[in-house]
């Protein structure tokens, strides 16, 4: 059963006798122990009274590597920051860090059953966090709800009202950087996967909804999860593909970033040699064209290429011509590609001119050849060696 915050705190201080405290992750106050004593502890103060630890508290903590602690760490004193010496529980959840229960030993050191008592507190705490933030019951419940307004209200005033909601409930500060990212699950249950996803991620920085076999989450990026990370999240969780925004400066426009990032979706689903994750912005043009082939209707031919296929050499004629293209007109290089002789290229590119009517030195003819082969392979054509 959950225990309420600041009564686990309060009994830890009775217990140890020693001002006590937790911060979640981001080193925000989430309870603390009366201030009676240790007046001369500045980060204690400080902390309190913002809610959070000062800044420069923040940088130094980040250096400890707190994270991957063991069960205990005694923290030294940094008088340059007027932060006298700790005893650390990080409070973890299936190895997922939630947060940090904090003991003051001053001039004696804990004893043995008094540390023993902080693992345990921070346990239960562990336990509590989960319950409120790992988006069970009406916790996820509301999440979801949230999500339904950010990403699919066409009203602009109702997305940004549920961006704020979502990040004061998440402590996403201002500022952030977020990504959208969507994947398809096959057999196995999408929330099942978002789960693992969000475990590995952290808590706290990703929130998802799933529908049928899809699975959305948005997730807050910091220092080494970019978008791209987010999309292999999904996948490694157990997604079959899943495709990632570009960055997002601004959470409301997370509507606009999940049609970017379907985009890219149906070009993973797609186009095997793509991979079956990756971000918007790694994949040059293709989520352009498969928003264009979805417009169209999804051709499985568009023009000019269907005289070009109904000739007996038409895939080895595609090929040479897509060689091309992809080249930038590069015949010397495409001919490498394809590994034939520039003689044998230039030849099968007079032919496909023939059967499509497609001028190469002519700009308007070349964009509008590469953007029928791209949709032809979006479509499902496998052109051999490719």
């Amino acid at each position: 059963m959950a225990v309420d915050l600041q009564d686990l705190v309060d009994e830890l201080a009775e217990a140890v006798r020693r001002p006590v405290a937790l911060e979640d992750r981001r080193w925000r106050l989430l309870a603390f122990s009366a201030h009676t004593e240790l007046q001369e502890d500045r980060v204690r103060q400080a902390s309190i009274l913002a809610r959070g630890a000062p800044p420069d508290v923040v940088a130094w903590l980040d250096t400890l590597g707190l994270e991957q602690a063991g069960e205990l760490v005694d923290t030294p004193a940094n008088p340059a920051i007027g932060m006298g010496p700790r005893t650390c529980a990080p409070v973890r959840h299936d190895g997922v860090v939630l947060g940090f229960l904090w003991v003051i030993p001053g001039a004696a050191p804990l004893k043995a059953t008094e540390r023993r008592a902080l693992v345990a507190a921070a346990a239960e705490a562990a336990e509590t966090l989960w319950q409120l933030r790992a988006g069970g019951g009406e916790a996820h419940a509301r999440i979801a709800a949230l999500l339904g307004e950010l990403l699919d209200d066409p009203d602009p005033a109702l997305r940004a009202r549920a961006a704020g909601d979502l990040a004061a409930r998440q402590g996403w500060a201002r500022g952030a950087t977020f990504a959208v990212a969507v994947g398809t699950c096959g057999a196995t249950d999408p929330a099942e996967v978002a789960e693992r996803a969000r475990r590995r991620w952290h808590a706290d920085d990703l929130v998802w909804r799933a529908r049928g076999e899809v699975v959305t989450a948005i997730a807050h990026l910091t220092p080494g999860h970019d978008a791209a990370a987010l999309a292999r999240a999904l996948v490694d969780a157990g997604a079959t593909f899943a495709a990632a925004s570009a960055p997002l400066a601004q959470l409301p426009a997370a509507r606009e970033a999940l049609g970017g990032a379907g985009d890219a979706l149906v070009a993973l689903e797609r186009v095997p040699a793509l991979g079956p994750a990756a971000a918007y912005d790694e994949l040059g043009s293709w989520p352009l064209v498969a928003r264009l082939w979805d417009a169209a209707g999804r051709p499985s031919a568009p023009a000019p290429l269907p005289a070009l296929l109904a000739h007996r050499s038409g895939v080895e004629l595609a090929r040479a011509l897509e060689a091309v293209l992809d080249a930038g007109g590069d015949v010397a290089a495409a001919a490498s590609d394809l590994h034939v002789h520039r003689a044998t290229l230039y030849r099968r590119l007079e032919r496909a001119e023939e059967l499509t009517g497609v001028r190469m030195a002519d700009g308007d003819d070349r964009l509008r050849a590469h953007l029928a082969l791209r949709m032809w392979r979006l479509a499902g054509s496998r052109i051999p060696g490719s």
